[in-house]
């Protein structure tokens, strides 16, 4: 019988009333400034600080990031928030976001007929084939919001269609228990 030693923990939600609260996101959006650097194949506003729609993310998002820390019995804070575009040819290659917390992703331009989500790599090769597993979140749309552990290395296949992709990508860090914290008044 199996007896699985470790979960790997992956959410998924989709925004209420999402095309009403996608044309105030874009229009927020599209007041950011984004670059193109020489190591990015995408454009961003994530090394800016011009980014006027986290609040009005953080609002709408109050909910799901609400349901997100009870299922996964954490309390957290989002510590960032930006935007990527992916034009014809643009991909994001592997990588991760740090070793602890939570990142999420908001698919805003998204057309499954022609788009591909986000996929993760397995952080361990499976023991019968030492093979690498790839996975990515089913049924995305427009709307869906995709949470998995920051540590989690993911990437984007280029975008071979004409029609821009957008995301939102965001981190979450759990709150540190007292006995954790280093700011602990506790003598």
């Amino acid at each position: 019988m199996k007896a699985p030693l470790f979960n790997y923990p992956s959410y998924q939600y989709e925004v209420d009333d999402w095309e009403f609260k996608k044309k105030g996101l874009l229009n927020r959006v599209n007041k950011s400034k984004f670059i193109r650097t020489e190591l990015q194949t995408f454009e961003t506003d994530r090394q800016t600080n011009n980014k006027v729609y986290v609040r009005y993310f953080e609002e709408f998002l109050r909910d799901i990031l609400s349901e997100f820390c009870q299922e996964a019995g954490v309390t957290c804070s989002m510590t960032d928030a930006w935007c990527v575009k992916y034009q014809k040819g643009d991909q994001q290659t592997v990588h991760n976001h740090r070793g602890w917390g939570f990142s999420g992703i908001l698919y805003v331009e998204y057309d499954p007929k022609v788009h591909t989500p986000t996929f993760f790599i397995a952080p361990w090769n499976d023991p019968r084939t030492d093979t690498t597993s790839l996975s990515f979140p089913s049924n995305v749309k427009e709307g869906t919001i995709f949470i998995a552990p920051s540590s989690c290395l993911h990437f984007v296949h280029p975008n071979t269609s004409r029609k821009e992709r957008i995301v939102l990508a965001f981190d979450l860090l759990p709150d540190l228990p007292s006995h954790q914290s280093i700011n602990n008044d506790d003598k």
